[in-house]
């Protein structure tokens, strides 16, 4: 008698513990490390850089697979380069250069989810990133020096993919990690291309929209 019960009970709180997912919004606070490889003002090579940096996402279930969301993330780093020149106030200096680099994206993704309590993801986005250039910290054999009038912005069109675990604590409250990778649309802004950790947790509610 026990097991046909047992079994009637799973079949009757399975679909409503499922169906938690369905028309759920949430708030998520993301902490994110990564690689970049890019581009810069001045020169035609590329460099990898580590940055770090924070996300804020907010998103909303229109059933238990598919989260759709916007996300705004910032990073910073410090890039060097091996060779470029420069206009400085003792001159026109040739040397190997560094920058500090700030990004501020803006994206729009959709999110896949495979299950309820412990939650396999895959995201993928679209979205603009705007990437402030530092001044050019340049070497020229004898000391460091700042080129004049080196700090530049730029614009990028970027697309990310990640995949990622969340854990369900409760009806409110998930945690969880993902990895993933971002690139440049080529031909919009200078190169860029990521590959990131992202530690996150998120706030659950249920609008009656």
């Amino acid at each position: 008698m026990r097991a046909p019960l047992a079994l009637a009970t799973a079949i009757v709180v399975a679909p409503a513990t499922a169906a938690a997912d369905r028309r759920e919004a949430s708030l998520h606070a993301h902490a994110i490390g990564g690689l970049v490889t890019l581009g810069g003002p001045a020169t035609d090579d590329t460099s990898s850089a580590l940055a770090l940096g924070v996300a804020a996402r907010a998103s909303y279930a229109t059933s238990n697979r598919f989260q759709y969301d916007a996300q705004l993330a910032v990073l910073a780093g410090s890039a060097d380069w091996d060779r470029g020149t420069f206009d400085t106030r003792g001159g026109t200096v040739t040397g190997p250069f560094s920058r500090g680099v700030q990004a501020a994206r803006l994206d729009a993704g959709v999110t896949l989810r495979f299950g309820v309590a412990l939650i396999p993801t895959v995201r993928v986005a679209l979205g603009v990133q705007g990437v402030r250039y530092g001044a050019a910290e340049v070497d020229n054999g004898a000391s460091t020096v700042t080129a004049t009038g080196s700090d530049a912005l730029g614009l990028h069109l970027i697309g990310s993919a990640s995949a990622g675990l969340d854990y369900r604590v409760n009806r409110r409250l998930i945690v969880g990690a993902a990895a993933g990778a971002s690139l440049a649309v080529p031909g919009v802004g200078e190169a860029w291309r990521s590959f990131d950790v992202t530690l996150h947790a998120a706030y659950y509610y249920y609008p009656r929209w």
